[in-house]
């Protein structure tokens, strides 16, 4: 019953008008489990590019999603819903972590990621806030699954 109306939510909320997000281009700061910057990029329609480099377990994660917007949804203004997906790269120097996290030697880490999240741009001021949360499967030199979630505040040009 529950995956139901996730899913029935979901529909309707991607259905509710789809257009472009209100600005160009945004840059700012990502907080959360990986703390770092935040690039988002419209390329067209309703879609962007957000590029993210941020510290994660003693290492530099960067990550690019390509992102579908669905703009005004429940009827407010400049309130999107959004999601994607995409790749990172990490680059870690560091030993063991608790077995909840996995293990990140010293190297490099590759994989896939996806987003979903919430969006709001301002009118009266240039800033776009954002939660969302980055489902992850590192791919080499190991299979794992991780996520991270944030708050992202972002001045939009």
């Amino acid at each position: 019953m529950k995956k139901r109306i996730i899913i029935t939510a979901l529909v309707v909320l991607v259905g509710c008008g789809v257009m472009a997000q209100d600005y160009k281009a945004a840059i700012g700061f990502r907080g959360g489990l990986a703390q770092g910057i935040t690039f988002k990029a419209a390329v067209g329609g309703n879609t962007a590019f957000d590029l993210i480099v941020a510290t994660h377990f003693r290492g530099l994660n960067l990550t690019a999603l390509y992102e579908i917007h669905s703009l005004n949804i429940f009827g407010v203004n400049n309130l999107a819903l959004f999601y994607g997906f995409g790749g990172h790269v990490g680059f870690y120097n560091s030993t063991s972590y608790p077995p909840r996290w996995g293990t990140y030697t010293n190297g490099t880490i590759v994989g896939i990621a996806g987003v979903i999240g919430v969006e709001y741009t301002f009118d009266e001021i240039p800033i776009n806030l954002s939660v969302d949360i980055v489902p992850s499967f590192n791919l080499v030199p190991e299979f794992w699954y991780w996520q991270r979630g944030a708050l992202s505040i972002r001045y939009v040009f």
